[in-house]
């Protein structure tokens, strides 16, 4: 018999031995323990589904009080396993010893209560670990998936990574590796009283811990590899284990090894233990089924976009081969055709009139606590001029939100402005057809006589927006059969691509309904790694992908050859997790080709981009993404009580007021690095000329 076995905290009593945590050991709880069999079958709420162990609630009664307990009764296992314990120490003594030093350590985890067991001979034929029950307790796992399904919020995901990793990381310094830490292992608790408190973590099944004084940055990466984490929130939850900083090599080696074994080990489960799998597949076949793979999809409110639940590597498995055959097709067939026109339109950029008035666009956040302070900063913005404006109608929102959006559409309309719909799709989209169909009916019934456009679809070429194949997008178009035959004069545009991507463009249009046609093409254009408007991308600048958008336009013959683009502009340095080109989670490493810029040069890239693409001829009209935002807008909304206007805020109604009725003219000849556009205004007989070079803004003369 092992040292353990003898251990001076043990008591004996009869067949039986309890072991009884400092500060618990009174004779009237001992002799309470000893019926715990008999109480358990008797009395016992069940909190978990019955497997190999059970967990049961059970009021314990002792003399004068009564102890709210949880039992974990663990069942029978192998005579080697039991032989194995008589030196090692049961599940159930393990478990209780390693809570003990992490309640020692400040780390949380259910007070230990006591241990009983009774032994046989060689065999161990009942083993239970008593603890303190723990209120309001959920898990892990079980809160990840309520906000994958009910609330796809960034700002709480990541809230809730950081209390897991910080917690994970205490573990660790307690000198434990847990050795099986999943997310049910990881038992949440939340003070209903103090909704932005932070999450109390607590360690559950702790039989396996092993005691490791100092884990090796290797051992802990190890321990944490059975995580159930999306690739790119995982990458997230090591910064945040590591307060902040990428984990050293030999974490993420570690962990990768060790993920790809136990995904191993997992898949031939079934093999392993054929009948005790299919008891399980049987008891939890009605079970709701977790969102995971392309179906995850979070919003995030700082950045004003969805984010990526994978890494790069990670999405592309998800990717169909469909998508690239439908490219190809795509381009086969219209292909020369698109060859064509971008040769002809090349050379007509700036080579025609082009009027001003409304082609400069802005989009508002419709938003009801900011909303009355947009709409005075867009007074003082546009003058007496009426700017057309943009709205955003999110699916992820509820229906309460797009009527609220609709009714300031409305009142925007009333107010003299014009007014387009951007309809913004998630994965639940797709996931539930009808409640996109109700989205999409409610704005065209509301609608319909006033919105300048319908956008159906946004940045349908990255996956992160809920579009992993291009045919899902063909799906969100579905419901346009029905709207445009009750409303055939509404304007509806698409596919609202993003960045230049000719080759998912190509796939996107390949797959239209045939019977669905746009009025005209509306895009997101952003210049590559958002550099300045004037940098070539390849072989295309800003004004040659302007050329080939309306060549895309014109192969497909969209009644409006001039495309819309509908969102740009340029990520703010030092605006952390609120600009769109950052991660949610704001990493301490520096950064490395940061695409982000100044306040000021900001304004001067927004200011060329409006005049090179207007200009050229090739687009329509831009929509700048947005009035107000921290990461990326006109207005710096840090500050609640004290919106900042920014350099771009003054640039941008410096041009409305510049170029108020103004109609370009030409291009004036200039040395290489320097632009001069030339325009005519009805209220003064001499040319207006803005100019700049690449390293200043434009001046009016």
């Amino acid at each position: 018999m092992s040292s353990l076995m003898n251990d001076p905290a043990w008591q004996s009593r009869g067949p039986w031995r309890v072991l009884m945590a400092p500060g618990r050991n009174r004779a009237d709880l001992v002799e309470s323990l000893l019926q715990l069999p008999h109480l358990v079958e008797r009395d016992a709420a069940p909190l978990v589904r019955p497997g190999r162990h059970r967990v049961d609630r059970l009021l314990l009664s002792y003399g004068d009080a009564t102890l709210d307990a949880v039992i974990k009764s663990y069942g029978a296992q192998a005579a080697w396993r039991d032989r194995l314990a008589r030196h090692r120490g049961s599940k159930a003594e393990r478990a209780f010893r390693n809570a003990l030093i992490l309640r020692r350590a400040g780390v949380e985890t259910p007070a230990p209560i006591a241990v009983v067991e009774r032994w046989e001979g060689a065999r161990l034929h009942d083993s239970r670990l008593v603890s303190a029950f723990v209120p309001r307790l959920t898990s892990f796992r079980d809160e990840l998936e309520r906000i994958y399904t009910e609330a796809p919020r960034c700002t709480p995901l990541m809230t809730l990574l950081e209390c897991v990793a910080r917690a994970t990381r205490a573990f660790h310094d307690a000198g434990l590796l847990h050795r099986d830490l999943g997310n049910q292992n990881i038992a949440l608790q939340h003070d209903p009283d103090q909704p932005h408190a932070p999450w109390k973590v607590l360690f559950l099944d702790l039989n396996r811990a092993r005691h490791a004084p100092h884990p090796t940055p290797a051992q802990r990466g190890a321990d944490l590899a059975r995580l159930d984490l999306p690739s790119d929130f995982r990458r997230v939850f090591h910064a945040m284990y590591y307060d902040g900083y990428a984990p050293p090599p030999d974490f993420a080696a570690a962990e990768r090894r060790v993920r790809a074994a136990f995904a191993r080990h997992t898949a031939l489960r079934p093999l392993r233990h054929p009948l005790r799998e299919a008891r399980i597949r049987r008891a939890t076949a009605n079970d709701p089924r977790p969102l995971r793979g392309r179906d995850l999809w979070i919003w995030d409110d700082r950045s004003a976009q969805a984010i990526p639940a994978y890494t790069s590597r990670d999405r592309r498995k998800f990717m169909p081969a469909a998508n690239v055959t439908s490219a190809l097709s795509g381009l086969l067939r219209t292909g020369p055709a698109i060859l064509r026109h971008y040769r002809e339109l090349t050379a007509q950029s700036f080579q025609q009139p082009v009027p001003f008035a409304g082609a400069i666009g802005l989009t508002l956040d419709a938003e009801p606590s900011t909303w009355i302070r947009q709409l005075n900063f867009l007074d003082q913005l546009q003058g007496t001029q009426r700017i057309p404006l943009l709205l955003r109608v999110y699916h992820h929102q509820n229906p309460e939100a797009w009527h609220w959006t609709l009714d300031q559409a409305a009142d925007l309309h009333q107010r003299g402005h014009s007014v387009a719909l951007a309809l913004v799709q998630d994965r639940r989209a797709l996931r539930d057809p009808q409640s996109w169909r109700q989205m999409l009916t409610l704005a065209f019934d509301r609608a319909h006589s006033f919105a300048d456009f319908f956008e159906v679809g946004h940045a349908v070429n990255r996956s992160k927006w809920g579009v992993w194949d291009y045919r899902e997008y063909a799906q969100l178009l579905q419901p346009l059969r029905a709207i445009l035959a009750q409303y055939p004069d509404v304007r509806v545009t698409g596919p609202a691509c993003i960045d230049f991507e000719p080759l998912a463009m190509a796939g996107i249009l390949a797959n239209l309904p045939t019977d669905i046609r746009f009025q005209a093409l509306s895009h997101h254009l952003y210049v590559d790694r958002r550099g300045a408007p004037e940098n070539r991308q390849g072989r295309f600048d800003t004004v040659a992908k302007c050329a080939l958008l309306r060549a895309f336009a014109k192969a497909h013959r969209l009644p409006e050859d001039r495309p819309l683009i509908t969102e740009v502009n340029w990520p703010l340095l030092g605006t952390g997790p609120w600009s769109p080109v950052t991660s949610p989670y704001e990493t301490l490493d520096p950064r490395r080709n940061d695409p982000s810029v100044s306040e000021d040069t900001y304004a001067s890239f927004m200011a060329r981009y409006l005049l090179l693409t207007l200009a050229s001829g090739h687009i329509a009209r831009v929509y700048w993404w947005r009035l107000a935002a921290r990461g990326f807008g006109l207005i710096d909304d840090t500050d609640p009580a004290a919106w900042r206007p920014r350099p771009a805020f003054y640039a941008l109604q410096t041009l409305l007021r510049q170029l108020e009725g103004a109609t370009f003219a030409r291009r004036l000849d200039a040395p290489p690095g320097e632009y001069a556009l030339e325009f005519t205004r009805l209220d003064t007989p001499a040319p207006l000329v803005a100019r700049w070079t690449l390293d200043t803004p434009p001046v009016f003369s």
